[in-house]
């Protein structure tokens, strides 16, 4: 089911929906207590554990963010391994260890991305995200990233990252699903170590900094702003860049869960709307019929360049020729706060009992 499919039935029954919302959230609640008392087992990896994820089922940045870690983690000279769950991915065996050459419909399209641009990290694709972490531990991983894992509390985590986005913090504030797109409801905020709110575009006036306060400052966390931007495109095939898309027509494809905020960032970032937006479901599995019908499109719109994101692209590009580009993303933290994200990690990290024998790092 569609997200727009979702919002239409949540809008057109809003009364029948909510009490199974409260007791979903009931549920939800219920589930944590187990997990935080011991009545249900969870696993402690045996180094450092950060978890990224969200409150909400919506996109909210959690790849960028797990990318930035693992920058983050080469600058510090650690090995780190991601535990992932592998949307789109069908694997021939699990754990699946993702790398450069995998196909995408085994890796699935996010691990593959992160494989690309952090070769040295160990990415596993698995469900069981235990099972992969057990596997992880005996190849000497001195970083733990579990990918989308505010939820998944058969793992343990020495960070607890919650990423929220403006709706979050506005109209679906505390919406529980079915009734809305959270996943528990406001009582899982306390786990948080670190709120980091994706503020989607340009916060000149303040207002979200005003409203994530509001809403958060009550539960004495830190709170953390960051925003991916594209800085140029590049040639899917060829590797050519450009920096901006100024005066160019072109196609827009996306297959991610907010494809508005693409065709948003062509516009502010890369200087040009799309001549035409074609939209597929969240992780298609892009085939040579898509890119026929694809080329199709930009051949009636005139356009000579189509553009679709990092991770649409890995599935793309087997069938794609020099028409394809993607944005160059990078991730941004800001704070109102005493201290960098940045600064606030390390000092986090370096405090845990596990990292008293880290390794140096490098220069």
């Amino acid at each position: 089911m569609t997200p727009d499919r979702i919002s239409r039935l949540q809008s057109q029954f809003p009364h029948f929906l909510a009490p199974l919302s409260k007791a979903y959230a009931r549920l939800m609640r219920l589930r944590a207590r187990l997990f935080a008392s011991g009545k249900r087992v969870s696993w402690r990896p045996p180094a450092p554990c950060i978890s990224v994820g969200n409150i909400s089922w919506g996109g909210t940045g959690k790849t960028p963010v797990v990318s930035w870690l693992l920058d983050w983690a080469r600058d510090e000279g650690l090995r780190p391994t991601v535990l992932t769950r592998g949307y789109g991915g069908k694997p021939p065996h699990r754990p699946y260890a993702v790398q450069l050459l995998s196909p995408p419909h085994e890796a699935g399209d996010e691990p593959l991305l992160l494989k690309r641009t952090h070769p040295q990290a160990q990415i596993l694709v698995d469900p069981n995200r235990v099972r992969a972490g057990k596997i992880a531990a005996r190849k000497m991983a001195d970083l733990f990233v579990l990918d989308d894992g505010y939820q998944h509390l058969r793992v343990q985590r020495d960070l607890n990252l919650c990423l929220l986005s403006p709706r979050d913090l506005d109209e679906e504030w505390n919406r529980v699903i079915p009734a809305g797109s959270w996943r528990e409801d406001v009582s899982a905020l306390s786990r948080a170590d670190a709120f980091l709110i994706n503020t989607m575009f340009d916060n000149d006036d303040g207002c979200l900094e005003t409203v994530a306060h509001i809403k958060l400052a009550i539960l004495g966390k830190p709170i953390f702003f960051f925003r991916v931007t594209a800085r140029g495109v590049a040639n899917a095939l060829t590797g050519e860049t450009q920096d901006t898309l100024d005066g160019q027509r072109f196609l827009l494809v996306t297959a991610i869960a907010n494809p508005d905020k693409v065709c948003q960032t062509c516009k502010t970032d890369l200087g040009e709307k799309p001549v035409r937006h074609l939209i597929y479901p969240d992780h298609h599995p892009f085939s040579l019929s898509d890119w026929q019908a694809i080329v199709a499109a930009a051949e009636r719109n005139d356009c000579a360049h189509i553009v679709c994101t990092p991770k649409d692209a890995v599935k793309l590009a087997p069938f794609a020729d020099e028409r394809l580009w993607t944005p160059q993303l990078t991730t941004s933290f800001s704070t109102a706060g005493p201290i960098s994200f940045r600064d606030w990690l390390g000092d986090r990290f370096h405090h845990l009992p596990w990292t008293l024998h880290a390794p140096e790092k490098t220069s």
